[in-house]
């Protein structure tokens, strides 16, 4: 029988939380469903024991990427393909879901076929279910393309049900990332205005909030930085395309690209006085691509050269007040990180 939904679940070194995992799937009320688990080079035996959770389910498939292209993108492509079904939903190998999510969230999207995907709260714990009462994200008045481009992350990777069609027509996970797909995934969808529909309810998958993630440790890396500004200039000619770059996502683009140029300042064991140049060359991009004015992006040199020079972390006074001035001075420029995100409960907003 085909299955009218598939569970796509990347997994690298998650230990004992598959096991978790996996049995909140096998645990569904509706049954037509196929779990697709990815390995992705796992060393704790964490692949081994979702096997032997399964006990031999046949609507489970383990497979090994094999592709020579690592990361949970390339994993979760492998289960794009894959998937038998109409429906997919994106499942992290140590989150969990309720007996009911599958059925609700199919019936959801039968009662709105026109749909490409759904989009749900998710809810956050720590060790087990009901330790925490923080959702992942929320709605605002604010479009969710400005959220996303904003780096307020809206939803996160388990939030929708996707259409397979809609992820193939967007060509599935950028490869070249190694953090943030999730993000970029669903900054395209909106430039290609997908059709979708936010549901504002008790959650039904629950995120594990881990603060030692291999992701969350990685995401400040060189490599990581210098490939998320590849992608600020990708969603840039995708909204150029579109006809969407207006003064907003300007601004928007620009403060990305300024945050993430400072931040070199963190690699300059590695790349001595070439962090600041590159940090420079990435701003000079943003002026090129006329994404701000001549003065601000003045001003944006002297914030890039003032953060790169370590000599302020010494004199503390000083430090913080060229901050403030920076700041007043770059103004909407200058970024500030959400506080939304598992910040906030279920009950702080109404549908």
């Amino acid at each position: 029988m085909t299955p009218r939904l598939t569970v796509i679940t990347p997994n690298f070194d998650k230990g004992d939380a598959v096991c978790e995992c996996v049995q909140s799937v096998i645990n569904q009320s509706f049954d037509n469903w196929e779990l697709i688990f990815i390995d992705d080079g796992s060393t704790d035996g964490s692949f081994e024991k979702a096997i032997g959770t399964a006990k031999g389910d046949g609507r489970c498939l383990f497979l090994k990427n094999t592709s020579g292209i690592g990361g949970g993108n390339a994993a979760r492509n492998l289960g794009i393909e894959k998937a038998r079904s109409e429906f997919i939903v994106f499942l992290d190998s140590d989150d969990l879901m309720t007996k009911n999510c599958l059925k609700n969230r199919l019936q959801d999207f039968e009662a709105t076929p026109d749909l490409d995907f759904i989009v749900y709260p998710m809810g956050v714990f720590y060790d087990i279910i009901g330790d925490s009462d923080f959702i992942s994200n929320i709605p605002t008045s604010t479009p969710y393309l400005h959220r996303f481009l904003d780096r307020d992350f809206a939803w996160l990777i388990a939030g929708p049900i996707w259409k397979r069609a809609s992820l193939i027509s967007l060509g599935g996970f950028d490869l070249s990332l190694h953090s943030g797909q999730d993000h970029d995934l669903h900054v395209r969808a909106l430039i290609a205005n997908l059709k979708f529909r936010y549901i504002h309810q008790s959650p039904e998958i629950f995120y594990r909030q881990n603060t030692n993630s291999i992701p969350r440790k990685s995401s400040q890396s060189l490599e990581h930085l210098q490939q998320r500004f590849q992608m600020i200039l990708r969603h840039h000619a995708l909204l150029e395309e579109a006809n969407k770059l207006g003064d907003q996502e300007k601004l928007l683009l620009a403060r990305c690209i300024l945050d993430v140029a400072q931040m070199m300042r963190w690699h300059l064991k590695a790349l001595g006085k070439g962090a600041l140049r590159e940090a420079l060359d990435m701003w000079k991009q943003a002026h090129n691509l006329s994404l701000l004015d001549k003065e601000k992006y003045h001003i944006g040199i002297s914030y890039l050269r003032f953060k790169h020079n370590m000599m302020y972390n010494h004199i503390g006074f000083l430090q913080r007040y060229l901050e403030k001035k920076f700041r007043e001075n770059l103004g909407d420029y200058f970024f500030v990180p959400t506080v939304n995100s598992c910040k906030v409960k279920l009950s702080d907003y109404a549908d």
